[in-house]
C-alpha cells in the first residue's frame, strides 16, 4: 500500500513520502490533534511474512517506547491501520549526517571542536542506550539526523540489540549486521555486537570527520571488511597534520581492532572527549603503536580470526554455481555447433 499526500491514517494526515528502504516506507505526516509533525514507518508488506522480520520489528519498537532521550529520535506509538502495523516517529528537521561530511569544506578550522560537540552528543545517546541493555549495532553518518542548529538526533534502531533478545536471523541480513564502512571487527566475524561495536562506529565517523576519509577503502564491501579485521587503521595525523593529538588518540583507542583494546564503556569515550586535557597522550599512543597489525604482521590475525560468514560463504557458492553453469552452457553450444559434427 502506498500513501498520497492527503490520506488520511488515523489522526495522521500524509503530506509525502520522505524514502522507501528494503525494509520500509516512510512518511511526513502532520499531526493535527498535537499540533506537530511526525514520521510514519510502514513496514513493506512483501517482508512481514517473514517470521525473523516481524520479530526485528516488534523489536524496533519495544526499544522506541524503552528509549527517550533528547538524542534520540523518540518513538511516540505503535498504530494500526487496516490490519497494518506502523510506528509514529518524533519528526527531526534537517539532514542526515552524511550530507555533512559531503558538504563541508575541507580541513575547515572549526572541524575539532564541531567533531567533539556531535562526538558527545551522539556518544551521551548511546551511553544512555547501553544503560538500559540496547546496542545500537548499525551506527553511521545516514542514521544520525543534525538538525539546522547542530543538534544531532540518532536514529533507526531497526537492527539494535536488547539485552536477552533471542538471536534473529533473516537472509539478507544473515549474521552480519551494520554497514561495511563503519562495522566492527566482530561483527563481520559474525559476533553479536555489544556497546564496544557502538563505540568502535562512532570512533570511525569521528575519523571520516577529521581526516576527510576513511581509513579503510576497496574495490568492494569484502575488500573494506577484511581490512577492518586485520589491518591496523593509520593514525589520523597522515591526513590531518594538526589534528590535537589527545582528540586523535581517543578515536584512535575507539577503532582497535580488538574490542578489548577499545574504550570499554561509551561513558570513558565521552568522558576523554570532554576532557581532552586529562587524556594520558602518551599511554595511548604506546598501546596503539603495540597494537599488531595483522595485515603486514600477521599477529592481529591469530587474535582476532577472520572467520568466513554463511552470508557470505552462501553467496560465494551461488556464484561459483552461476559460473559453472555458464561454462557448462557454453561447453554444449561449442560441442553443437562443433565443424566435426
Amino acid at each position: 500500500m502506498d500513501l498520497e499526500p492527503g490520506q488520511k491514517i488515523g489522526q495522521y494526515t500524509v503530506v509525502k513520502r520522505l524514502g522507501q528502504g528494503g525494509m520500509s516506507r516512510v512518511y511526513l505526516a502532520d499531526d493535527t490533534p498535537n499540533d506537530r509533525q511526525v514520521v510514519l514507518k510502514f513496514p513493506n508488506q512483501d517482508m512481514m511474512g517473514d517470521v525473523a522480520t516481524h520479530e526485528r520489528f516488534t523489536r524496533e519498537v519495544k526499544i522506541g517506547q524503552l528509549l527517550n532521550h533528547p538524542h534520540i529520535q523518540q518513538l511516540y506509538e505503535l498504530g494500526y491501520e487496516r490490519n497494518l502495523e506502523y510506528i509514529v516517529l518524533e519528526y527531526v528537521p534537517g539532514g542526515p549526517m552524511r550530507f555533512m561530511l559531503r558538504d563541508k569544506k575541507h580541513h575547515d578550522p572549526d572541524d575539532f571542536a564541531h567533531a567533539i560537540d556531535l562526538g558527545l552528543q551522539i556518544g551521551s545517546a548511546l551511553e544512555y542506550a547501553h544503560t538500559h541493555h540496547v546496542a545500537h549495532r548499525d551506527l553511521k553518518p545516514e542514521n544520525v539526523i543534525v538538525t539546522p542548529d547542530n543538534q544531532a538526533k540518532v536514529m533507526d534502531f531497526g537492527i539494535a540489540l536488547l539485552k536477552g533478545a533471542r538471536r534473529v536471523t533473516w537472509g539478507p541480513l544473515s549474521n552480519q549486521v551494520g554497514t561495511p564502512d563503519y562495522m566492527s571487527p566482530e561483527q563481520i566475524q559474525g559476533g553479536r555486537g555489544d556497546a564496544r561495536t557502538d563505540i568502535y562506529a562512532l570512533g570511525m565517523i569521528l575519523y571520516e570527520f577529521i581526516a576527510g576519509k576513511l581509513p579503510y577503502n576497496g574495490d568492494n564491501a569484502l575488500a573494506v571488511m577484511n581490512q577492518h579485521v586485520n589491518v591496523k587503521a593509520q593514525p589520523i595525523h597522515n591526513f590531518r597534520k594538526d589534528v590535537p593529538l589527545a582528540l586523535e588518540e581517543v578515536i584512535m583507542k575507539a577503532i582497535r581492532l580488538n574490542p578489548q583494546d577499545r574504550w570499554q564503556k561509551m561513558s570513558d569515550m565521552v568522558a576523554a572527549l570532554r576532557e581532552l586535557d586529562k587524556v594520558d597522550v602518551d599511554a595511548l599512543r604506546t598501546e596503539r603503536e603495540a597494537e599488531p597489525d595483522g595485515g603486514r604482521a600477521g599477529k592481529a590475525a591469530s587474535r582476532l580470526p577472520l572467520h568466513v560468514n554463511r552470508g557470505t560463504l552462501l553467496v560465494a557458492v551461488v556464484l561459483c554455481a552461476i559460473i559453472i553453469g555458464l561454462i557448462v552452457v557454453a561447453g554444449l553450444v561449442g560441442h553443437h555447433h562443433s565443424p566435426l559434427h
